[in-house]
């Protein structure tokens, strides 16, 4: 299987299991970027601390991430570009 076969595959999973996404920009970043920091601890882990992952562990992050950037992707013309509500901060202080 190809790693573009492998990353298809892995939308589909994601889809099924998941099958709603963030309309907002924010929050489908925030998707992604948990993937990623998944795949940083396992690269750190693998690097420094080998006993508490593998390669092959790596890998399915890897490829999760990637996943998750493909369905960021898939919705870029869905997502409602727009400043969410704010309230001021300082009269908690």
């Amino acid at each position: 299987m190809s790693i573009i076969d492998e990353i298809a595959a892995e939308v589909a999973r994601a889809t099924v299991k998941f099958p709603t996404w963030p309309t907002d920009p924010l929050h489908a970043v925030a998707v992604l970027g948990e993937e990623f920091g998944e795949l940083t601890k396992a690269m750190l882990q693998l690097t420094y601390e080998p006993h508490k992952t593998s390669a092959e562990d790596v890998r399915k992050e890897a490829v999760q991430t990637a996943a998750m950037a493909m369905r960021l992707l898939m919705s870029l013309d869905r997502y409602t570009y727009t400043p969410g509500t704010q309230h001021r901060q300082g009269d908690a202080l």
